[in-house]
């Protein structure tokens, strides 16, 4: 039972084993090693952008870490510079205390004293950042500064910072706008604190002027590259200090990034921004920035990252991983270059074998004389038909057989093989010495083969017992058109001669008048015809022989149009207009075009048009083109039939008739032969192929041209003719 079950399960694990080795058999196609290359590169590619964005978001976060650190610590350094400003200016509120100043005019006569010049000197020594320690008094003077004593006479009153420290809201410390010192010309803003004394009066201010400059050079310093910077603030915006040259310092941007995160709550924050701020942004368009509070102050520092500081190792790692996705892309491309090669040339082989094959299968059937030929004319491949009825020799070597003499009419075809005709089928005649005539058709096709190059293919049959065939058919068909055309002579012949010979009997018994024989009863007996008089005979023979006369005009009249194919007639021509031609022509037909509905119009124009001829002859010919137009049209499914008889004058004073019809026109095979006698693209016995050819017989002894104009609908024959003086 155990081997049962196992041999079940091989047999059913061998079809699905057969499928998967069918499956990884079966060949690869084109557009399938195309589709696994897109696929392939689409994958490279998509990895590889995958890669950059997860290292541009790890990079701008590490950069945001970096940008706050940065800003705290700058915001430390701020804080302790004013704080350092500030503790100055402290100390120096503090003497007001001590002195117990209680007005305006004591504050400015102690604190102008010499001693507290130098003890303000003392304060800022050591203190690259203090610039300028000064005593106000309330109106604005300056009482005392750490520049020179006695100081010069200055009263800053005009100056915003201080009329908004001296205003009864203000806070005890603030800071100034960044300005240009008057004396020292350089930019600086003040931190200043309000003083009063102990009973409120309000005394003056004391103030230590910032460097500007000091913070710059810390900031540049700091900055991490060319589209990095680092500023400080007012509270309310105003710009004090920053490492970015030719900046409006003391002008207030309240509409910046920075200030609007301050204000939003956001401070010490780092935001990722793109796009050029309203103001004071940099050149940077991509820029990671942070504000931060400065301690008790009423300060911001603001530090923004450009992107060549934290896009610049993205972009070179970008780099690296983009010069291995194209690595990558251009090997697959390559390795799929050469799979499509592999299989261009595993098709190229499998068709190389089909090819062979139907080759074989063509050349070599027995009933067709098929052949291969090089560009040369050289034969390379015959099947053994073609190698009986063209070998040239014992061994039937065919190699030259379009060479052999016995070949008549091989030129198209070797016009053919060297590219030289665009003929596709030819006829040659095999001609041999003591052996019929034998008529060969070949079919030839260019083809590029395998072994060959490009060579022809020649595929033909033997055809002279058709041929033989049909000059048969041809000649019993003549001689059956002969025997019709005897009986209608005779036919016609026979009216006026029998004519003739009662004439001729008639004058017979008048000139010899027979004896009447007696009769026994006179009365019964009919009365002798009276004989006539010589005047009488005269008028009576006159009257005969004209009859005779014109019966033999009718006779040679119909032997005349009998010898339309001798191209010859005995009757003179005459000037007649060919429009009555063919309105008789119109005329005699009109009743058939009628009954089969065909609509059938007249164009003949009001100008004579008129020409030298036999009009009942061309009258014959317009019939006759008018009933093939008419036999032409009555099979065919159109809604609309339709024949236009036109004439009109052409150059050279030449005439000219059309008759067009909307039919199926002539195949292009029967345009050269349509006017040729016994030829006839109708059914047997409806038609002896006679009609075009007579026409053509009487036009062409008219001194004009029946021809079949080109192109179509349907058929447009045309009667050329040389015009002449009317008569």
């Amino acid at each position: 039972m155990t081997l049962s079950i196992a041999g079940i399960g091989k047999a059913k694990a061998a079809p699905a084993r057969n499928r998967v080795l069918d499956v990884l058999s079966r060949p690869v196609s084109k557009r399938r090693m195309l589709a696994i290359c897109a696929a392939h590169i689409a994958l490279v590619w998509g990895l590889a952008f995958l890669v950059a964005e997860q290292n541009h978001e790890l990079s701008v976060a590490g950069w945001k870490t970096s940008a706050e650190n940065i800003s705290l610590t700058v915001a430390a350094h701020a804080a302790q510079t004013q704080g350092a400003a500030d503790l100055v200016a402290k100390s120096m509120a503090d003497w007001i205390d001590e002195r117990h100043i209680e007005t305006p005019e004591q504050f400015r006569r102690i604190m102008g004293e010499r001693h507290y010049f130098e003890a303000m000197r003392d304060r800022i020594v050591g203190q690259p950042q203090i610039g300028v320690a000064l005593i106000i008094a309330v109106n604005g003077d300056v009482v005392n500064t750490t520049r020179v004593w006695p100081p010069t006479p200055i009263n800053v009153a005009d100056l915003e910072w201080f009329r908004k420290a001296m205003e009864p809201a203000a806070t005890t410390i603030s800071l100034s706008p960044t300005a240009i010192g008057r004396a020292s010309g350089k930019p600086r803003f003040y931190v200043s604190r309000k003083v009063v004394s102990a009973k409120g009066v309000l005394l003056g201010v004391v103030a230590v002027g910032l460097e500007a400059e000091f913070f710059a050079d810390f900031y540049r310093r700091v900055a991490l590259g060319p589209d990095s910077w680092l500023a400080l603030f007012r509270s309310d915006g105003t710009l004090l200090a920053t490492s970015l040259p030719d900046q409006p310092l003391g002008k207030r941007l309240d509409k910046t990034l920075p200030y609007r995160l301050i204000e939003a709550g956001q401070a010490g924050r780092a935001v990722l921004t793109k796009g050029a701020f309203p103001y004071y942004a940099g050149a940077s368009p991509t820029r990671i920035v942070v504000a931060t509070k400065v301690g008790t102050f009423p300060a911001y520092v603001t530090v923004v990252v450009g992107e060549s500081t934290f896009l610049t190792p993205w972009r070179d790692r970008n780099l690296l991983i983009f010069i291995i996705a194209t690595l990558l892309t251009v090997l697959t491309v390559v390795a799929s270059l050469g799979i499509l090669r592999l299989i261009e040339r595993s098709a190229a082989a499998a068709r190389e074998a089909s090819q062979r094959q139907v080759l074989a299968a063509i050349v070599d059937t027995p009933l067709a004389l098929t052949a291969v030929v090089d560009r040369t004319g050289k034969v390379i491949h015959a099947n053994p038909s073609f190698r009986r009825l063209l070998g040239a020799s014992a061994d039937d070597d065919v190699s030259n057989a379009l060479f052999n003499p016995a070949l008549e009419g091989v030129e198209p075809l070797l016009s053919f093989v060297t590219g030289e005709a665009p003929l596709a089928e030819v006829d040659v005649q095999l001609v041999k010495a003591g052996d019929q005539t034998r008529r060969l058709r070949f079919s030839l096709s260019r083809q590029t083969l395998p072994d060959s190059g490009e060579s022809i293919i020649m595929v033909g049959h033997d055809e002279t017992l058709r041929h033989q065939a049909e000059h048969a058919i041809a000649v019993s068909g003549k001689l059956v058109t002969l025997g019709e055309i005897t009986t209608g002579i005779a036919h016609e012949l026979s009216q006026p001669l029998n004519v003739i010979r009662m004439a001729a009997q008639n004058a017979q018994a008048e000139a010899v008048p027979e004896l009447q024989p007696a009769s026994a009863d006179d009365g019964d007996s009919e009365p002798p015809m009276p004989v006539m008089s010589d005047r009488e005979f005269r008028a009576f023979a006159v009257t005969k022989l004209n009859r005779i006369v014109a019966q033999v005009d009718r006779a040679a009249s119909i032997i005349s149009r009998m010898r339309i194919f001798s191209r010859s007639t005995r009757e003179g021509p005459q000037s007649f207009d060919l429009r009555d031609a063919c309105r008789a022509a119109v005329a005699r037909v009109a009743q058939s075009y009628r009954d089969a509905g065909i609509v059938l119009e007249e164009k003949l124009g009001e100008e004579p048009l008129a020409v030298s001829g036999h009009p009942p002859l061309m009258e014959q010919v317009l019939v006759s083109i008018l009933t093939n137009a008419r036999s032409a049209l009555v099979d065919t499914l159109a809604k609309s039939k339709t024949v236009v008889v036109s004439a009109g004058r052409g150059a050279g004073g030449r005439v000219w008739v059309r008759v067009a019809d909307n039919g199926p026109g002539v195949p292009e095979g029967n345009r050269e032969r349509i006017f040729e006698p016994f030829f006839t693209t109708k059914p047997e016995g409806q038609g002896a192929g006679l009609g075009l050819a007579v026409s053509y017989g009487i036009v062409r002894d008219a001194g004009g041209t029946l021809t079949l104009k080109p192109g179509g609908p349907g058929a447009t024959f045309e009667i050329d003719l040389p015009g002449s003086i009317p008569s």
